[in-house]
């Protein structure tokens, strides 16, 4: 199942927003765009999920507006189409919803001084709300006096297995059985005559004595589906592996289970909690950076169990955000249904660097574990950082998937890929380096025509001074022409060439002119100059994220959107425009 499309309207800033880009199960979906496009608005769609409709805060309409119908609209591969409004919700029939943000909320205080209240204020961290209603305390009824007495005259071949029912993993597993079947004829009938014939074996033999005689009668024999599948679990799990320590072990779960009735289910219920609550504070205590100030675990608050945070300001951010960060992942790991919708809003915003990576790790640790359980988790990580470009970024780029939100008018040519794609190449590399991606006064005396032949290039450029024509017309439209598409690649050239000209110009001594063109790379030139007299504009400089980056990545890479994104910022644009005045 993929999410094909996400469609909203009139939700904080989206009046009508359309995603149709796939968003993929059980892999990171990175969604990017420019600050103010409307992430947060996206958050807040999904964050308004309640059971039976969407339900916003006043501000959260569009334009703050009651009368705009709120809507969010989900079209999976399947063909379905959910869809919730403020009247209904088909969505949370088929996913649970859960959106990460700051955790932060202001608290206010009054104390008094000199018989006046004072108001005060204060940042306090949310408790993180891990079960909402914790199952009755109902324990299993197991007894193995009560089992030998109930078993018959050879009760005592029966062994102690409480432990089972110290062990939620195995119980669930053992759920897979239909128990039902054992309560028929075609089992029961056989099964009772074989618990007759041990039975009858005198019980004044030893225990060893009567499982030979029960072996060598072959007297446990029987053929049933459920059984065998019982049995199976029995073995893996336990390590049981004597046929008639199987067969008694079965029985007892099977009396058990029977006697319970619907307790056995309560009890079930019960055993998952105390196993979930375990696994928080192991996990909280293993992850806890601050345990020697702060013991931070579950707590029964009412009939729900919470984790209550140290004060914001008794901790320091980094320790908080990580901390109810990997708080709020458990609490999405422990919901109940088969597919999720995780959306955490801004996640670059509030991680330092160590912590960004120990953030990747968790969400790839959440989706493995519901990939290893058969189930779907879509999770969906909004930011304005593109991925691409962030070095702390280290998500498999076999299972990320990145999308661009906002269209962009920039579109790398297939020329310009397949040229910049094969600038290494030995024939060219070097005419390349030097007339083409970095300024050259005499290019006019270059023609690589056979090369650029032999390479199947464009052999309009097998000119330098035509391949630039090309890059200072596309800037022209970039700069000049809105809403003209654009090759950003030429683009990024045009740039690069333009910042060497400048600097070039700015050289006074030949022999230094001569020494810039020779050097390699565009700071090195830049560090050259200013080296020898020549004030570099910090733009230059700056500029280096548009000119250099792309240039190295692009080639089999179609990275016209990432780049467009930050071409398009408006400051970025005055700066490029700098440099042309």
């Amino acid at each position: 199942m993929v999410i094909t499309e996400i469609h909203i309207e009139n939700i904080k800033g989206l009046q009508n927003f359309e995603l149709k880009q796939f968003v993929q199960p059980n892999r990171p979906n990175i969604l990017v765009a420019p600050n103010g496009f409307g992430k947060t608005s996206l958050a807040v769609a999904f964050k308004s999920l309640k059971s039976k409709r969407i339900e916003l805060d006043k501000s959260d309409y569009y334009n703050g507006d009651v009368s705009n119908k709120p809507v969010l609209k989900l079209k999976l591969s399947t063909g379905e189409i959910l869809e919730a409004d403020d009247n209904h919700n088909s969505i949370s029939s088929i996913f649970d919803i859960y959106v990460i943000n700051c955790q932060l909320k202001p608290k206010a205080t009054a104390q008094r001084y000199s018989g006046k209240l004072i108001p005060k204020a204060s940042m306090n961290i949310s408790p993180t709300v891990m079960i909402q209603t914790i199952p009755n305390k109902v324990d299993f009824n197991y007894s193995l006096s009560k089992n030998k007495h109930a078993f018959g005259n050879n009760g005592k071949l029966l062994n102690d297995i409480s432990y089972i029912y110290n062990q939620y993993n195995i119980l669930n597993l053992i759920e897979e059985v239909d128990f039902k079947e054992f309560s028929l004829s075609r089992f029961t009938t056989p099964f009772n005559a074989i618990i007759d014939k041990i039975n009858k074996i005198d019980h004044k033999k030893t225990t060893k004595a009567i499982k030979e005689e029960i072996i060598n009668d072959n007297i446990i024999s029987i053929t049933n589906a459920e059984f065998d599948k019982l049995r199976g679990i029995i073995v893996e799990s336990t390590g049981v592996n004597d046929e008639v320590d199987i067969f008694l072990t079965i029985w007892q779960i099977i009396r058990v289970k029977s006697e319970m009735g619907a307790n056995y289910k309560k009890a079930l219920a019960y055993a998952n909690y105390l196993k979930t609550k375990a696994e928080i504070d192991s996990t909280l205590d293993k992850l806890n950076p601050i345990k020697d100030r702060f013991d931070i675990k579950s707590t029964v608050k009412g009939r729900s169990l919470i984790i209550e945070w140290p004060k914001a300001n008794m901790i320091s951010s980094g320790q908080r955000d990580i901390l109810t960060f990997i708080a709020k992942l458990m609490e999405c790991q422990f919901m109940k249904s088969k597919a999720c919708i995780l959306v955490i809003d801004e996640f670059f915003d509030y991680l330092d660097d160590a912590n960004l990576i120990a953030f990747q790790y968790y969400v790839s640790t959440l989706i493995d574990d519901y990939r290893k359980n058969k189930r779907i988790i879509f999770p969906i990580l909004l930011t304005h950082i593109d991925p691409n470009y962030l070095k702390h970024f280290c998500f498999n780029d076999k299972r990320l998937n990145v999308c661009y939100l906002k269209e962009f008018n920039g579109r790398i040519s297939d020329k310009m890929i397949k040229f910049i794609g094969a600038r290494e190449n030995a024939l060219i590399k070097d005419v390349v380096d030097a007339y083409y991606l970095h300024y050259h006064p005499y290019i006019n005396k270059i023609d690589v025509s056979k090369e650029f032949k032999s390479l199947s290039l464009n052999l309009d450029w097998a000119k330098p001074q035509n391949f630039k024509k090309k890059v200072d017309r596309e800037l022209r439209k970039y700069l000049l022409e809105p809403g003209k598409v654009y090759d950003p690649l030429a683009v990024c050239v045009s740039i690069r060439v333009k910042i060497e000209e400048n600097t070039y110009n700015s050289i006074t001594k030949n022999d230094h002119k001569q020494q810039f063109l020779l050097t390699h790379g565009t700071t090195e030139k830049l560090n050259f100059a200013r080296n020898h007299g020549v004030v570099i504009p910090e733009t230059y400089y700056l500029l280096g994220i548009i000119y250099n980056h792309p240039l190295h990545i692009a080639g089999d890479n179609d990275i016209s959107k990432q780049l467009s994104m930050k071409l398009e910022n408006e400051t970025i644009k005055s700066m490029i425009k700098y440099l042309w005045q």
